[in-house]
């Protein structure tokens, strides 16, 4: 019974309340939802039993004394992103059970007296966040002493400013012996000293920096002292050197660590770093499984340095993103083999947006490493090594200009045995244009692999020992084109997530072994960004097992007919494209599928160009009622109304019988008017047939008899003139002219073969086609490039003029729109075409077009 009221009582607040806060349930929580409100206070009307409070995102600048002190069951408090300024020394009274307490991007003052009161009645406080206080108008210079903590003996995690001098001896802090992290950002030091963090907590296993963009003049090696037990070291955009920050691991040399993190380590005018053996001393004694150095201007490094791990099987994750820097390029290739079987547990390695010029070219026992600002010749003899400034980059592009070419490179890769995340994404540098053949060792486990954004023209033959079973791929970037040939297939059979934006789809789409076809478990696939116009319609005749769609950002005027033969298709977005509406069938199947899956089949449809006529008027309509998930829930989409103005589909919708009312009435006013022009049509020129029947005859009957007689008394040399061009010469020779010549008994003309020797090629073509029967094209992609072709056409026009030539006839054979000549255009009227297919459907089209009157077009 009491559970009932209880319920009765959540239920009641849920209607007094969800106008402006909303208050959740999650499990035995209940959480009043207060952001985004623009509130000036904190609402006094919420239910008092609710365990969570978030007021973020508002224009609170003030809380007074008790103003929380009815919320005994507070656990959660955030109010974060206010311009909170004055907080009064009671205004935490009577939160007792309260475990986390957030107040991030604010104006307060933590250094204020007042705060060595606000804290004390939180007794119980687990977490507290105040990050992103100290206000421009403090005068940072001088020591700040930080507010007492002492009371908040539970108090595992704390967030907070890091002033230029801050003071932590009279903080309390030797009091909190169960504090395990130390967040600090907004670092204003100007120098980590050894006595610096002193007063903190030995108790301490986390530490971060963030954003301490000052100048720091002293980087001392004991800094990080005080916290013997570290396993998390986390530096971010932290301006010193990295070699300083590598000199920070000193008190940890022989240890385990969790995390490592140097990211954006560099000082406010950086230069290059090249990484020396000195510098990287004592991160190489210790036992780390996460060690990230990334974007942090490394061009380079020293042998037995970076990979000189002297506890590798400690290694899982290794981010080594955004420098300037190869791995595997001269003396680091061995160095790179030996580690990669070593780090024996390495799980997850990203080595992504690596700007390097050149790769490695071997030329006169030479390796040439270069880069904007640094690079290194290494004489492999045992020579000296000696440092290439930008300056001597001149010298080098002859050598790399006078390099020899290598006609194929095979190598093998050894992964760690337990390596699942592979990412090698936006790697800038310049590609090898010869054809690579790469045998993959130990790829069992590997899972996620991204290679988007590359710069090469050919995609590598790739054999493994064992099955690939890669299930997540980003190729996004690359030219689609490349990765259709046979030995990409195993690579990607396996795939269940493949990403391919701005991969030139449009390349690949209707050509024989289209790109789709290698990814033939895939269950989600993104398309989007590939200026796709149209797909054809058995474009996933072979992904059965697609479920999630992704073809935004392209050029589709209708949602494509390879859709529907997707059986498992739950969620298609094709937002940004060019529709104007979606069509009677594809609403019925949207319909059919939303039934299927219970209300959850999703459509995104934001950003195309919607119409709101009378000829999508049903579409609206539909739009409202159906039960399909769209990306925007009110269905709110703009579109365009007859007139050229601009609207939305809910202001059309609620005023449907304004917009559309008239829509069939102007449906019957067509209709009479289309009546009316079929009667004059077709009643005026019967009139004058009866009227002048027999002259008609006569005159029909003297031109036919003419011509017909002219005609017959026209001799022909050829029954065909065939044009075509080169790069389908082997298949009209191979199968093409036997069928014609050998089973048809017809005369072909060809160049190849029928043009005399040292008679002029135009000539040659003129006679030859006026002498020819028939004339039949066969275009291909390069039909185009060839002028002589064009002159073929130019005749053809002239003896069809004349009324010489009987028939034109063009096959179409793996040619596009855009392989057609301009100079067919005038004749189109008057050829046959036909879209070649080699089997006997194609001959009989052939066949029936030469040898009737009736075909016309295929």
């Amino acid at each position: 019974m009491p559970q009932l009221v209880y319920l009765i009582i959540l239920l009641i607040n849920f209607t007094v309340y969800a106008n402006k806060c909303q208050i959740v349930q999650h499990g035995d929580q209940i959480i009043a939802d207060c952001t985004k409100l623009k509130l000036g206070d904190v609402p006094t009307d919420l239910p008092l039993h609710i365990t969570g409070l978030d007021l973020s995102f508002n224009h609170i600048s003030m809380i007074k004394n008790n103003t929380f002190s009815s919320f005994s069951n507070l656990s959660t408090l955030t109010m974060d992103f206010n311009n909170i300024h004055t907080i009064y020394d009671d205004v935490f009274n009577g939160l007792k059970n309260l475990r986390v307490l957030s107040m991030k991007h604010n104006q307060l003052n933590i250094f204020s007296e007042i705060f060595d009161i606000v804290f004390k009645p939180l007794l119980h406080m687990q977490h507290l966040d105040i990050r992103y206080n100290i206000n421009k108008t403090l005068d940072i210079s001088k020591p700040m002493i930080y507010p007492y903590f002492g009371d908040m003996l539970y108090l595992t995690d704390v967030c907070m400013d890091l002033a230029q001098t801050p003071v932590f001896k009279l903080s309390g802090f030797a009091k909190m012996s169960k504090l395990k992290t130390a967040k600090f950002a907004r670092c204003y030091l100007n120098q980590m000293s050894n006595d610096t963090l002193v007063d903190l907590p030995s108790t301490i296993t986390a530490i971060y920096f963030h954003e301490c963009v000052g100048k720091i003049s002293i980087v001392e090696a004991d800094f990080l002292k005080p916290f013997p037990s570290l396993m998390i070291l986390n530096m971010n955009r932290v301006a010193i050197q990295l070699g300083d920050a590598l000199q920070l691991l000193y008190p940890f040399r022989n240890t385990r660590m969790t995390s490592i993190i140097f990211k954006q380590i560099r000082p406010q005018f950086p230069k290059p770093v090249f990484i020396t053996r000195v510098m990287i001393n004592y991160l190489i004694h210790i036992c780390v499984k996460t060690l990230v150095l990334a974007e942090c201007e490394i061009v380079g490094y020293e042998q037995r340095s970076l990979l000189a791990l002297k506890f590798p099987q400690c290694l899982e994750n290794f981010v080594l993103t955004g420098n300037r820097f190869s791995i595997a390029l001269g003396p680091h290739s061995t160095e790179l083999l030996i580690i990669m079987r070593r780090v024996i547990n390495l799980k997850y390695f990203d080595w992504s947006y690596n700007a390097i010029n050149y790769n490695i070219i071997e030329y006169c026992n030479i390796d040439v490493l270069e880069n904007a600002a640094y690079a290194t010749e290494v004489y492999r003899d045992g020579c000296q090594i000696k440092s290439v400034t930008t300056n001597e980059h001149k010298n080098y592009n002859s050598i790399l200009k006078k390099a020899p070419m290598v006609e194929e490179s095979k190598f093998t890769i050894y992964f760690p045995g337990n390596l699942t995340f592979l990412r090698v994404s936006h790697y800038i540098t310049s590609y090898v244009v010869y054809p690579l053949k790469i045998f993959v060792a130990n790829a069992d486990n590997l899972r996620y692999v991204d290679f988007s954004y590359w710069q090469i023209t050919q995609f590598p033959e790739i054999y493994s020992d064992t099955p690939f079973n890669v299930k997540y791929l980003d190729i996004s970037g690359l030219n689609s084109t490349i990765l259709i040939h046979e030995t990409s297939i195993p690579v990607f059979k396996n795939v269940q997530t493949a990403i391919l934006r701005n991969a030139m789809l449009g390349l690949t789409t209707g050509k024989t072994g289209k790109i789709f076809k290698l990814f033939s478990a895939v269950v989600k696939l993104d398309i989007s960004y590939n200026n796709l116009w149209y797909l054809d319609e058995d474009a996933f005749e072979t992904n059965l097992n697609l479920s999630i769609v992704n073809i935004a950002h392209n050029l589709l005027p209708a949602i494509p007919i390879a859709m529907m033969d997707l059986p498992f298709l739950s969620k298609l977005d094709i937002s940004y494209n060019r529709l104007q509406t979606i069509n009677k069938t594809f609403r019925d199947w949207m319909d059919k599928k939303s039934k299927i899956y219970e209300g959850t089949f999703n459509l995104s449809v934001e950003g195309n160009s919607l119409t709101c006529t009378c000829e999508t008027s049903d579409f609206i309509r539909w739009l409202f009622i159906t039960n399909v998930v769209f990306d925007r829930v009110n269905k709110n989409f703009s579109c365009t109304l007859i007139n050229g103005s601009e609207s939305n589909t809910v202001d059309v919708y609620r005023r449907f019988h304004l917009h559309f009312g008239n829509c069939k009435s102007k449906n019957w006013l067509r209709l009479g008017i289309g009546l009316l022009v079929a009667f004059v049509i077709f009643t005026v020129p019967l009139a004058i047939l009866l009227n002048f029947r027999w002259k008609i005859t006569y005159w029909i009957y003297r031109n036919f008899r003419r011509v017909v007689e002219h005609r017959l008394e026209r001799k022909f040399n050829y029954d065909i003139y065939l044009s075509y061009a080169n790069d389908i010469c082997h298949w009209v020779h191979d199968d093409f002219l036997p069928k014609l010549e050998c089973l048809w008994h017809l005369k072909v003309c060809i160049e190849d073969r029928d043009f005399l020797i040292g008679v002029a090629k135009a000539d040659e073509i003129a006679n030859s086609i006026a002498g020819s029967k028939h004339a039949v094209f066969i275009l291909s992609e390069s039909y185009k490039d060839n002028e002589w072709n064009k002159f073929e056409i130019e005749r053809v026009k002239f003896e069809k003029c004349r009324n010489y030539l009987q028939k034109i006839i063009i096959l179409v054979k793996g040619a596009t729109a855009t392989c057609v000549p301009r100079e067919l255009d005038d004749i189109l009227q008057n050829v046959t075409i036909i879209d070649w297919i080699d089997n006997e459907t194609g001959w009989d089209k052939l066949r029936m077009a030469l040898f009737t009157d009736s075909f016309q077009f295929e």
